[in-house]
């Protein structure tokens, strides 16, 4: 094959002309997309049953949900002691309003709340299937890119959170499948649909406000010449029509212009403190710094722990004027740090995926006064263990505890074996006192060495003014099955690069009774085996690939609708402090560019293959 000829393949195979899709095929290729999804989150949920992320936010946004329910319209809409207090708008009211709708019809419970997560996510993934099959129709790109958004890891872990951050996305994808749809000729009730849909994503997070006249922007490369002007105003508007009433009755109740809910300057101010490790700017690096920062600073002791009440319009003001104060100070060094922000955005977050044996069953709460199944000394962590790693290893005075230190990322502890019965629910439990650094504690086979149980990154204490010599000892409680093993080791690990010091107390594992749900065992170490393909050294090559095969085939309206988010969020979200939850959407359409990498990759190898043989390439 000439150079000429392969340049037109890829054109071919990248084209915008669709290759028809039969209804029935489509449904089963969306069915099947929607499935695995359903299952690969119903898994993350049974594992996480029993400790779910982000609960304290949860609390809040129920809380607000509550007054709703129960029909005390005016405190949801202007909260307590208006306007002093702001807590009722420190997040737009889109997520509240949808969780005391479930309560309406389901009761107050988080079981149909977290159904309805999981079954949105697993909708969305079905949008990215029609959003790549309108792109590129081609069912084999289409159905690697619902697959992989389907198997992430990533999406999977964040949609059981009882936070909007994962519901914000799906508004988002429909509202590109419905340009996508537009093609160069925009029917304009469309281009209002998709504007009007970004418009709700930021009732549920604010994140993508500017989103709609940043696409607006985009018409040239969107649509024919002569179509443009009429689509790009009218997406921008039903965006902002449909932000409008949140910001009238912000503006009627706090007589302030805030378009949708206050936080952006706390992040601001918090983001500029985490990169300044110097301490040249003064500005703190967390929520609880930042209340004891204005408290200090305005001689108000009640602003302590409480970030937006009292005066947290005015209290949001002074941040913002504090933060900008030193980024037009420091504009070369704010630049540096958007840029490093921006970057770290293609990065997969390293989350937990699906656990290998099932889910605990019973409840881990073993009675008071329960006897553990077995126990570990502090005298007698290491004894047996794997103690090369650790640069500081020693007991306490009194032998109540073990202290232990190290510099580098990698294992501090290693407990000896302990019996434990097969296919058994346990519970672990450890007092950890973290005074610097960050801790993983581990529950694995002695055997194979599989990790049974992990808890996630464990940090020091940064509220109620703790500091390294103060900080308290927290018993970390983590359910494990115990599977086919039949000795089990505890494992204390370094998460980061940074030196660590802790101290750990008497270990103690409760045996809560039989495990159950033996037969998902073969569906679990498939998934497993699938989700630790999501890293970033591995999917973003593909990224790369699937964007330079576009460019090369001129497909800029594609290249248009697939990395608009992505540039969007890389250039607002990178001037504030943000986490993987805050730039979720901008991922599944990187997700779309990879599969396009995968797809012509394996159309490329197969080939070479077919070539080997003496084959002819179909």
């Amino acid at each position: 094959m000439t150079t000429d000829e392969a340049h037109a393949q890829t054109r071919h195979e990248t084209s915008a002309q669709r290759r028809p899709v039969r209804r029935a095929r489509l449904f089963v290729l969306c069915a099947v997309v929607f499935l695995v999804a359903l299952g690969v989150r119903a898994l993350h949920w049974q594992d996480s049953r029993h400790a779910f992320i982000y609960e304290g936010m949860a609390v809040e946004y129920k809380e607000h949900a509550l007054l709703l329910y129960e029909g005390d319209v005016t405190r949801f809409v202007r909260g307590d002691e208006w306007p002093l207090q702001a807590s009722i708008i420190k997040h737009p009211p889109g997520y509240p309003l949808l969780l005391a709708a479930v309560y309406s019809v389901f009761g107050v419970s988080d079981t149909p709340v977290r159904a309805l997560h999981i079954v949105l996510d697993a909708l969305a993934a079905v949008l990215v299937l029609l959003l790549a099959l309108e792109l590129f129709g081609s069912a084999a790109v289409a159905t690697i890119a619902g697959l992989l958004v389907a198997l992430s890891p990533q999406f999977a872990y964040h949609s059981i959170a009882l936070v909007p951050d994962p519901l914000a996305a799906p508004p988002i994808l429909l509202a590109f499948y419905l340009l996508a749809r537009t093609g160069k000729r925009p029917r304009l009730m469309s281009v209002a649909a998709a504007g009007a849909m970004i418009g709700v994503s930021c009732w549920l997070r604010s994140n993508a406000l500017l989103l709609a006249p940043f696409v607006a922007l985009l018409a040239p490369l969107l649509f024919e010449r002569g179509r443009r002007l009429r689509p790009a105003l009218v997406l921008a508007a039903a965006g902002l029509l449909v932000i409008v009433p949140v910001t009238i009755r912000n503006a009627v109740v706090y007589k302030a212009f805030i378009p949708l809910s206050l936080s952006a300057g706390i992040t601001l101010v918090e983001g500029i403190g985490i990169y300044d490790r110097e301490g040249r700017f003064g500005l703190p690096s967390s929520d609880y710094a930042v209340t004891k920062w204005e408290a200090e600073m305005y001689g108000r002791p009640d602003y302590l722990g409480s970030r937006f009440d009292p005066d947290g319009v005015e209290r949001e003001r002074s941040r913002i004027s504090h933060g900008l104060a030193v980024v037009r100070a420091h504009p070369f060094w704010f630049l540096r740090v958007m840029a490093h922000r921006a970057a770290s955005m293609w990065r997969l977050a390293r989350v937990e995926i699906v656990a290998a044996e099932p889910a605990v069953a019973n409840a881990p709460n073993p009675g008071e006064g329960e006897r553990p199944a077995w126990t570990i000394e502090p005298s007698g962590l290491t004894k047996d263990g794997d103690t090369a790693a650790q640069s500081e290893l020693r007991t306490t005075g009194d032998s109540s505890a073990l202290r232990f230190a190290g510099e580098q990322m990698g294992t501090l502890v290693v407990s000896p074996p302990v019996a434990v019965q097969k296919n058994t629910d346990y519970l672990l439990r450890l007092p950890l006192k973290i005074e610097q650094g960050s801790i993983v504690v581990e529950v694995r086979d002695a055997r194979r060495d599989a990790v049974l149980a992990s808890t996630p990154i464990l940090h020091p204490i940064d509220y109620l003014d703790f500091t390294r010599d103060t900080q308290p000892a927290v018993n970390i409680m983590r359910p494990f099955v115990s599977g086919d093993a039949e000795e089990v080791r505890v494992v204390v690990r370094n998460a980061s690069q940074r030196p660590v010091a802790a101290e750990a107390g008497r270990v103690e594992g409760f045996a809560l009774g039989p495990s159950a749900h033996a037969w998902t065992r073969p569906v679990r170490l498939l998934v497993r085996g699938a989700q630790k393909l999501f890293l970033t050294a591995f999917v973003l090559p593909f990224i790369i690939l699937g964007l330079f095969l576009l460019v090369r085939a001129r497909r800029w309206g594609a290249i248009a609708l697939l990395l608009s988010v992505p540039v969007y969020y890389m250039c607002t979200q990178s001037a504030l402090w943000t986490e993987f939850r805050y730039i979720l959407p901008m991922h599944y359409f990187l997700f779309i560019l990879a599969a396009l990498g995968l797809q012509q990759t394996f159309m490329f190898l197969r080939r070479a293959v077919l070539k080997l043989r003496g084959g002819r390439v179909a």
